[in-house]
């Protein structure tokens, strides 16, 4: 099955922050998004939502737009250009994330494999000096240094970098863990998750525990539904706990635009609706998140293109 593009694992590292995967917790902030990406004979540009290329396809490789900029690679190095193809911040990057609190993680040659965080005139605002670093939220960051037992394991063999981990402000102090209320955007009614132990649950506003804890992995509500697992499989339930789509899938997105993206099998994703049902067949080899203004972005036969929520290709898969 075709491997998920790099936005794809970004947005999974910032829902869950412990790096679990398949179902999107908490999607990036992007007002108005307009542009997506696209590769066309090995290089990606940016189309606009009825398929017209506005950036032209002259990188290696590019981030979606977030907060008005969006990441790209030029020769190796990372930058950032505005929504006209402008360049903002020149690439001189190793690595780069995106920008979410004006804020976006970076690392470079001076210390390889650490990152730290530079603003959107690409000066320095915390030194790279973490082993992992996550978005800013809120004015919080969660970044972590590498335990020395996993250094000292990993000069034996590959077994992943272990970090501790703390939270750190804007100006790079370290701070107390926020609790889940932190990230209330105060949105009416809103749940927040929570974790305790290995399992998740929701509070109201209030810190008033509305959904005990008792699933595997869980998102945050989009549309009314959350995307949660149970015994292995996801399905969606409502603001009480209660399922509306009990948990049959192998992997699922959080709903958009009214519909959701979910697996099916190992090799086929489809789209649903609120009530389960299949709107969208394909079938695809991989959903990238959901729709956005209209647009979905899918895989199919080892190549990715957009489709409209009639299912239609308004950029053809292409590498």
């Amino acid at each position: 099955m075709l491997q998920p593009s790099p936005f794809m694992l970004f947005l999974t590292v910032l829902c869950l922050w412990n790096a679990v995967t398949h179902c999107c917790a908490i999607p990036i902030e992007e007002s108005n998004r307009k542009l997506f990406c696209v590769t066309l004979k090995g290089k990606i540009g940016f189309i606009d939502r009825d398929g017209k290329i506005v950036i032209e396809p002259t990188f290696e490789n590019a981030f979606p737009f977030t907060e008005g900029l969006a990441a790209v690679q030029r020769i190796g190095k990372w930058g950032f250009i505005d929504e006209t193809g402008r360049e903002i911040i020149q690439p001189q990057f190793d690595n780069v994330g995106q920008f979410s609190d004006g804020l976006a993680t970076f690392s470079d040659q001076r210390r390889p494999n650490k990152f730290g965080y530079i603003d959107k005139s690409g000066r320095v605002v915390i030194e790279a000096k973490y082993d992992a670093a996550s978005n800013f939220r809120h004015g919080l960051a969660r970044v972590g240094t590498e335990k020395f037992i996993s250094k000292l394991f990993g000069k034996i063999a590959d077994t992943g970098v272990e970090c501790d981990y703390k939270f750190i402000d804007r100006s790079g102090k370290v701070v107390q863990e926020p609790s889940p209320l932190h990230y209330a955007t105060g949105r009416p009614q809103e749940l927040i998750r929570f974790e305790q132990g290995t399992k998740t649950g929701y509070l109201n506003a209030n810190g008033i525990v509305v959904i005990e804890p008792r699933f595997q992995v869980a998102s945050e509500f989009s549309e009314g539904l959350a995307c949660v697992r149970e015994a292995g499989r996801f399905g969606y339930i409502d603001t009480e706990g209660k399922w509306v789509i009990p948990p049959r899938f192998e992997a699922a997105n959080n709903f958009s635009d009214g519909l959701a993206g979910v697996q099916i099998n190992d090799s086929t994703w489809a789209f649903i609706d609120r009530d389960g049902k299949v709107m969208i067949p394909g079938p695809y080899n991989w959903i990238y998140g959901g729709f956005q203004e209209g647009l979905a972005e899918v895989a199919f036969e080892g190549k990715r293109g957009y489709i409209n929520k009639k299912g239609e290709w308004i950029w053809k898969p292409s590498e």
